[in-house]
């Protein structure tokens, strides 16, 4: 389903999030927030297409491909990327292209933590 007909529908839904197989992402804007659960067979995971789109746009297309396949497991995410989620990853590589400076203090913090996570992970 293309990302443009999934805003839609989440719009017209009035629900908090929607439920989707696929995402076919194309270059757009989407507010922070606008969350889907993505799921095929037994694997799901609740996307927000708001993070992506700042990431698709802004820093890197690959991730946004990756995260979305659902083949991948979010170890595998976190192998290639250092990061489980969409969030920790526009922390760590895209803070720079979010305007709303309560999100940037919020990603901030979060960077904060993932990089002593993954320095304790690593024993330094």
């Amino acid at each position: 389903m293309r990302l443009s007909e999934i805003v839609t529908k989440f719009k017209l839904s009035e629900e908090s999030e929607i439920e989707v197989d696929s995402i076919e992402f194309e270059e757009m804007e989407v507010d922070i927030g606008t969350r889907v659960l993505l799921a095929k067979g037994k694997r799901r995971r609740i996307v927000d297409l708001g993070i992506l789109s700042i990431i698709y746009k802004n820093c890197n297309k690959e991730f946004v491909k990756d995260y979305l396949d659902l083949t991948h497991s979010l170890e595998y995410v976190h192998k290639k990327y250092g990061v489980y989620t969409e969030l920790e990853y526009l922390s760590l590589n895209c803070e720079n292209f979010v305007k709303d400076k309560d999100v940037l203090a919020t990603l901030r913090e979060l960077k904060a933590y993932i990089l002593s996570r993954e320095n304790k992970q690593h024993g330094l």
